[in-house]
């Protein structure tokens, strides 16, 4: 397959992760999916999961909360994936070229981006205020295609215009700066796992993560049986405090004395 046609394929794979706002959050933007898709495009579709699977640990606590906005993980997936697919690297290649790519990929967006958004929400007000519907749907759909489908021509761009010399690159690295790479990433999904406990970690949960790593650690069960016997344990524990003989809870009656008011000012009065 031609590297141009490969391209056009990268591109129809940013395009499509990139409407994600208008499909929900159905995960299409997560690295270990977009490695699939990556890896296919690129003919090697088992380097493709193994790479993504590593990337979708490293960008682990990547996650949309608030007003923060995280790496852009579909730049970093799809064309770190393809060049070192490309360049017949590794898991390593392909963070090493992601990572700095999600970063400066989200700079562009945020520059591009949300400029747009705020040209169409003037303009989706003014369609309210004029009753026109449709008009407002259609400035709905514009306004996320274009706002996030900008920065979607960087990756084939960058793939057409840059995988020779990827490619040369790699050839020309020394020995125990590849190690070196391959020792970051390692270390890169411990980071994301850390980011990720980082924003869920709390002090009742805490016993059940060291309950967890012990029994790997010392019995030699599988993570998925791990799984298993927590998905027991939750649900355990729903029933044991929410039945009502649950020792857990306290089924006490307490009497309410529900004073009588005059209202005056109706639902509205709040003085």
């Amino acid at each position: 397959m031609s590297t141009g046609i490969q391209a056009l394929l990268l591109l129809a794979i940013c395009l499509f992760a990139n409407c994600e706002w208008l499909l929900g959050t159905c995960m299409i933007q997560r690295p270990l999916v977009l490695g699939l898709l990556t890896g296919l495009a690129m003919g090697d579709i088992k380097q493709g999961i193994i790479m993504g699977a590593t990337m979708e640990l490293a960008f682990a606590g990547a996650v949309s909360i608030g007003a923060y906005d995280p790496p852009d993980t579909v730049s970093a997936t799809v064309l770190g994936v393809a060049l070192a697919i490309k360049a017949g690297g590794g898991a390593a290649l392909a963070l090493t070229i992601g990572i700095p790519v999600a970063s400066v990929v989200l700079a562009i967006s945020n520059v591009t981006g949300y400029p747009i958004l705020q040209l169409f929400a003037h303009a989706m007000d003014r369609n309210i205020a004029k009753g026109n519907d449709k008009a407002f749907q259609r400035n709905y759909i514009l306004s996320g295609l274009i706002a996030w489908g900008i920065t979607a021509p960087i990756v084939p761009l960058a793939f057409y215009f840059g995988a020779d010399k990827v490619e040369g690159l790699v050839n020309y690295i020394p020995e125990f700066v590849q190690t070196g790479m391959e020792i970051a990433g390692g270390l890169l999904p411990a980071m994301g796992f850390a980011l990720l406990a980082g924003t869920i970690w709390r002090k009742d949960i805490a016993p059940f993560f060291f309950i967890g790593y012990f029994i790997v650690a010392y019995t030699g069960v599988s993570t998925t049986g791990v799984s298993l016997f927590a998905i027991l344990i939750l649900v355990a524990l729903y029933f044991m405090t929410n039945s009502e003989n649950s020792p857990f809870i306290s089924h006490k009656k307490e009497t309410v004395a529900v004073e009588e008011k005059t209202e005056v000012g109706g639902d509205f009065d709040e003085f």
